[in-house]
C-alpha cells in the first residue's frame, strides 16, 4: 500500500485556517496589474483562482463552483467561450444552476462590468446521457478578467467526484473544500506529486480543505498521453452510513466485492464448467496442450467476432446472445474467452484493472470499485500462469494492449479475491541494419532494413494498416524532412508477428545527382527514431513515459568505393543520464575497406520523473546530434 495517500477523515490532516469564499468583482491589485505568468510566461490565459466548496444537503451532493480568469493575449480571447460537461442521464443524476458570469475590462483604472446575458448561456445535450452548458463571455479583451459562479448538485453520494486542481491553462490558485455531513462515512482518494508535496491542508469541525497555487497548464507533451493517471485531484467514496444508532458498511473487503463482481458474471452466463453448444461455436476445443487450445480460442474469437461499444468491467449481454450475434463490448468478448477456456478444463479467472489514463497510477489499498475499468484475464497454461487480452485484432496470442500494462490488479476468485501484482514480459526492441554502396555512374544507395520485435513491432502493424487503409503510398510510413534530398523506394512489409513476433519493413533510398562526385555526404542512421530530439520544451510538467522498456539497435556497413577515402565520421560515444533510466552507445570501426557502425539506445526505465527532464532533454540532444552527423567519402587526387 502507498502509505502516502490519505485513507480516512477520520486521521487527522492538519489544523490551520479555512479560506475565505472569493466575490464577484472583487480581484485585487495584483490580479488587475497582471500581465503574465512568471512560471509560463507564453500563456495565452490564465485562471486567477478557481474555488469549490461541497457540502451535503439531506442526500444532495452540492458544489459551489467559482473561477476567475484573465486574458493575457489575443489568442486567449478563445477562452472566452466556456464550457461545463456534466452528467444528466434519464434520472437528472447531476445538474446545473444559479450561473452567473460578468467580464471586466478596467479603462483609466476604473472597472466597467458586463454581465453575460441569459440568451449567452445554453445547455446543451451531448451523448450517453452528458450534457454541457456554454458560456459565451461578452466584449472580451486582452486584460479583461472574466468570472463566473455556478452550483452544481448530484443525487448521486456513493462516489463523489471531489476536485481536479489543473486546468488547461495555468492555474495561480486552486482551492477545494468540503464539509462531511452526520450519518455519512467517506474514504477519500488522492493523488498527484504537487498535492503530496505542495498542497497546503487544513481541517476544522468537519471541514477539509486543499490549497495548490502556481500549477501549469495541462498540455499535450511527447511521450504522455495518460494525463489523467498524474492530475492532482481528490475524490471520495462512501465507506458508512447510519441506520439508526448502527453503522452499515458499504465497503468490506477485496472478497466480498470480488464475489459481488462474480456472481453478477454468472448470471450473465460467463462462468460455466459445461462444455459449450459446438452448433453457437464452430470449433473443436481440442489441441496437443492447453497452450494451444487456448491460441485456438484467441484466434477464432478474434477474427470472428466483432468487439462494438465502451470498455468497462460490466457486460451487458449475456453468453448466449453474445455468440449468436458475434458483436460485443470488449469487456464481453474477454469474459467469453474466459468461459470458453473454463469449459474446456482450463483455469482462468478475471482480473480487473484501472488501464493506463484511467486516473489511477497506483491502487489505493481498499475495495474501491471506482477503481477500474477493464478486464484481463490470467490463465493457467500448461503449468505457468498467463495475462491474455482480446482488445486488439492485430495483436497475436498472447499480446496485452499497452494501456493495460499497469501495476496490479483485482484477482476474482471465489471467497479468495485480491490485489496482484500484474507482470508482462517481453523483449521489445528493434534492429536496423543498412549497407551503403557507390557507384560513379548510378550514385549513392543504401539498402535498408528495420525489424521492428514485439510491441514496437505491433505499433508498426498498425501503422501500415492506417496507410493501407487510406491507399496511401508506404513510403509515408517514414517521417521525412522536406530538407532531406535521400528519395525512399521499393517499400515493402513482412508481418511475422504471429508466427516470429517480428515485423520487417525494407526499402532503399538514393541520393539523386551523386554520380562522380569529388566529396559525398550523407548520414547512415536516418532512419532512427530518435534522430529527431522529441524533447525540446524547456520544462516539463508531466514525466516521460515510453510505455515499456525497448532498445533500439542500428547497424551500418559503409562500403568504400574505389577511389575514395572516408574524410570524416562521428567519434564514438558513450551516454547516459542519472538513474540509469536511458543509455546510448555510438561506436564507428574502419575495417577491411569498410567502415563499420554500430549504436545502440536502450530505455531501461520508461517512466521517467519530471526532475529529471533537463538531463533527458540533454541526453536526447547529443542522441540526436549523433544520429544525424553525417560521414564525408572524399575522392583520392592521386589513387
Amino acid at each position: 500500500m502507498n502509505k502516502r495517500i490519505i485513507l480516512c477523515f477520520l486521521s487527522v490532516i492538519s489544523f490551520g485556517v479555512l479560506a475565505q469564499t472569493p466575490k464577484f468583482g472583487k480581484a485585487n491589485s495584483n490580479e488587475i496589474n497582471l500581465t503574465s505568468v512568471s512560471f509560463e510566461p507564453d500563456a495565452d490565459a490564465v485562471f486567477l483562482l478557481k474555488n469549490g466548496e461541497s457540502r451535503f444537503f439531506g442526500n444532495v451532493f452540492e458544489t459551489a463552483h467559482f473561477g476567475r480568469m484573465k486574458i493575457l493575449a489575443e489568442e486567449g480571447k478563445s477562452y472566452a467561450d466556456l464550457r461545463i460537461r456534466y452528467y444528466s442521464g434519464e434520472k437528472r443524476i447531476e445538474e446545473i444552476s444559479g450561473i452567473k458570469a460578468q467580464t471586466i475590462n478596467y479603462v483609466d483604472g476604473k472597472a466597467e462590468v458586463t454581465e453575460v446575458p441569459k440568451e449567452s448561456i445554453f445547455d446543451v445535450s451531448l451523448d450517453n446521457g452528458y450534457r454541457e452548458v456554454r458560456i459565451t463571455f461578452p466584449k472580451v479583451q486582452v486584460g479583461s478578467i472574466l468570472e463566473y459562479t455556478y452550483k452544481e448538485t448530484d443525487k448521486s453520494i456513493t462516489f463523489i467526484d471531489g476536485w481536479t486542481f489543473q486546468n488547461n491553462i495555468p492555474t495561480l490558485y486552486s482551492h477545494y473544500q468540503i464539509t462531511m455531513t452526520a450519518g455519512l462515512q467517506y474514504r477519500m482518494l488522492s493523488q498527484g506529486e504537487n498535492l503530496l508535496n505542495k498542497g497546503e491542508k487544513t481541517e476544522s469541525n468537519g471541514t477539509y480543505s486543499w490549497t495548490l497555487r502556481n500549477l501549469y497548464a495541462f498540455q499535450e507533451e511527447p511521450y504522455m498521453k495518460n494525463y489523467r493517471d498524474y492530475f492532482d485531484r481528490v475524490e471520495f467514496q462512501l465507506s458508512k452510513y447510519a441506520q439508526g444508532s448502527e453503522w452499515e458498511d458499504v465497503l468490506s473487503t477485496w472478497p466480498a466485492l470480488g464475489d459481488e463482481l462474480i456472481g453478477y458474471y454468472r448470471e450473465k452466463g460467463y462462468y460455466r464448467s459445461n462444455p459449450l453448444e459446438k452448433e453457437l461455436l464452430a470449433i473443436e476445443l481440442t489441441g496437443n496442450n492447453q497452450t494451444e487450445i487456448a491460441q485456438k480460442v484467441y484466434y477464432y474469437l478474434r477474427d470472428n467476432f466483432v468487439i462494438d461499444g465502451d470498455d468497462w468491467i460490466y457486460p451487458e449481454q449475456v453468453l448466449n446472445q453474445l455468440l449468436k450475434s458475434k458483436k460485443g463490448t470488449p469487456a464481453e468478448l474477454m469474459l467469453t474467452y474466459m468461459g470458453i477456456l473454463n469449459s474446456a478444463g482450463i483455469e482462468c479467472d478475471p482480473v480487473l484493472i484501472g488501464s493506463k489514463g484511467y486516473g489511477r497510477t497506483d491502487l489505493v489499498d481498499f475495495p474501491f470499485l471506482n477503481q477500474f475499468d477493464e478486464i484481463l484475464l490470467l490463465a493457467k497454461l500448461d503449468g505457468k500462469f498467463q495475462y491474455l487480452d482480446l482488445s486488439d485484432r492485430l495483436a497475436p496470442f498472447g499480446y496485452v494492449d499497452l494501456e493495460k500494462h499497469v501495476k496490479e490488479g483485482l484477482h476474482l476468485q471465489k471467497e479468495t479475491s485480491k490485489i496482484v501484482p500484474v507482470m508482462i514480459n517481453h523483449n521489445s526492441n528493434t534492429i536496423y541494419f543498412a549497407q551503403t554502396e557507390y557507384n560513379p555512374e548510378k550514385g549513392l544507395s543504401i539498402k535498408n532494413s528495420i525489424r521492428e520485435n514485439f510491441y514496437m513491432g505491433l505499433q508498426t502493424a498498425h501503422h501500415i494498416e492506417r496507410l493501407q487503409s487510406r491507399n496511401e503510398s508506404l513510403e509515408l510510413f517514414f517521417d521525412k524532412d522536406e530538407s532531406d534530398e535521400m528519395i525512399i523506394q521499393n517499400v515493402t512489409v513482412e508481418n511475422n508477428l504471429r508466427e516470429k513476433n517480428f515485423v520487417t519493413v525494407s526499402f532503399e533510398t538514393v541520393l539523386p545527382n551523386s554520380e562522380n562526385l569529388d566529396l559525398i555526404i550523407f548520414n547512415p542512421l536516418r532512419f532512427s527514431t530518435f534522430a529527431k530530439n522529441p524533447f525540446t520544451a524547456s520544462y516539463r510538467v508531466f514525466p516521460v513515459d515510453f510505455q515499456f522498456a525497448f532498445n533500439e539497435t542500428y547497424n551500418t556497413n559503409v562500403i568504400i568505393p574505389e577511389g575514395y577515402e572516408v574524410e570524416d565520421y562521428p567519434l564514438a560515444e558513450q551516454i547516459s543520464i542519472k538513474g540509469g533510466y536511458v543509455t546510448f552507445t555510438y561506436a564507428p570501426t574502419k575495417v577491411d575497406g569498410m567502415l563499420k557502425i554500430t549504436a545502440r539506445l536502450e530505455v531501461k526505465k520508461p517512466l521517467i520523473p519530471v526532475a529529471s527532464y533537463g538531463d533527458l532533454k540533454f541526453f536526447m540532444e547529443s542522441v540526436a546530434s549523433k544520429l544525424t552527423a553525417p560521414v564525408v567519402l572524399k575522392k583520392i587526387a592521386n589513387p
